[in-house]
């Protein structure tokens, strides 16, 4: 029989730390477990020590040989350490550094081939490759980058305060109002599928969500129910796939088919129209509430909108003949919210950062709009200094 061309017998002495045979039934099998493995570091990380140790000294001892051999060579040549050098001290220090190197290297070869193998030195990683998938694996891919945790173009995570947070849905919604309504009218849940394809950067966005969810519940109050069961079902759609994605980790994007593909089976489909139903009958309580508040409000206001009389342009002109309402629209941001907080300090910095054209310009629009009056508003500084 020819001689095998590799030896497998280093393989006959595996080491596994979850070995049950050698556990007493008394004992707690995971602290065991624990207990072996943490014995098994410790011998390897001393072995690896001496072996460290061992190497280090070979390398000595071969550059210490390497003098010896270098000094008898001149010896045997006549040269100048003939005269200060033992040669036959040096033979004798030589078959000591050659014994000494033998020993450890035949201790080193004993304790590779007696090497205990386990699942972390049975194997070494020599090339590591990740791969990412596509575009709807990036979280930015999402239309405005509101992910959670994600930043904008601003650098800034998320709204700063609730009017950016206005602003953005606002921003969105005007963009994308019009793939949003259209998805809602969609029948043929595999067109929804083509449409999460094509817009899911806009469709699986947060501020999505919310469109659709206020859209439900207006199509709802305003009577058409028919409509707002379909953009019920279509939210539902978009709601179990991003939870589909938190629960594999995944982004929203690269769950969609699986997703599709599992309604198809009757057991889920059945799950995910009671989900529907449920959405939609929450969506029917919170109007019948929406309008209890908004008849409730009506009446506290003292019978609506039909008690407010509502003035001409010419009836609201102040006193220099000009409109308030235009002029309020013309000032700038910083005296628009000064008026309207009623603060004297932040109109005072307003004007301080304009011109004295521009500052004058501005307040004397304001007082003849009947906006400022100039007369009361030094009245009441008089009275809080007295």
């Amino acid at each position: 029989m020819s001689k095998m061309a590799f030896d497998y017998s280093k393989w006959d002495n595996i080491e596994i730390s979850d070995d049950e045979a050698d556990c007493h039934p008394n004992i707690d099998k995971a602290s065991w477990f624990r207990m072996k493995h943490r014995s098994r570091v410790e011998r390897e990380d001393t072995e690896a020590a001496d072996r460290k140790s061992m190497e280090a000294e070979n390398r000595a001892d071969g550059e210490r040989e390497s003098e010896i051999l270098r000094i008898l060579a001149e010896i045997k040549a006549g040269g100048e350490a003939a005269e200060y050098e033992d040669e036959e001290a040096l033979s004798g220090e030589l078959v000591e550094v050659r014994t000494r190197v033998k020993e450890r290297v035949d201790k080193i070869d004993f304790m590779e081939k007696n090497k205990k193998w386990n699942v972390d030195n049975m194997g070494t990683v020599t090339h590591n490759k990740t791969i990412i998938s596509g575009k709807g694996s990036d979280p930015s891919d999402l239309v405005g980058g509101m992910v959670s945790g994600a930043k904008g173009a601003s650098g800034k995570i998320g709204p700063t305060s609730e009017r950016d947070a206005v602003e953005s849905y606002s921003n969105f919604v005007e963009a994308h109002e019009a793939v949003l309504e259209d998805y809602l009218a969609t029948r043929d849940i595999e067109q929804c599928k083509g449409k999460i394809h094509e817009h899911g950067g806009t469709l699986l966005h947060e501020h999505a969500q919310s469109y659709i969810l206020l859209s439900c519940l207006e199509d709802e109050m305003n009577g058409y129910h028919d409509k707002m069961v379909l953009s019920a079902r279509n939210s539902q759609i978009l709601s179990h796939v991003t939870e589909l994605a938190t629960s594999l980790q995944r982004h929203p994007r690269d769950v969609v088919l699986p997703f599709f593909k599992r309604i198809a089976e009757e057991q889920y489909r059945k799950g995910f129209e009671e989900a529907v139903a449920g959405f939609a009958s929450r969506i029917e309580n919170r109007a019948v509430e929406k309008r209890k508040e908004m008849d409730a409000a009506k009446a506290a206001e003292g019978g609506g909108d039909d008690d407010y009389e509502v003035l001409s342009k010419e009836e609201r002109a102040g006193p220099g003949g000009l409109d308030p309402v235009d002029v309020f629209e013309g000032l700038p941001q910083s005296m628009q919210e000064a008026f309207e907080a009623k603060d004297m300090a932040m109109l005072q910095v307003a004007l301080e950062a304009m011109t004295p054209d521009e500052a004058k310009k501005h307040m004397d629009a304001c007082e003849k709009s009947g906006l400022w009056v100039a007369n009361k508003a030094q009245a009441d500084a008089e009275a809080a200094e007295a």
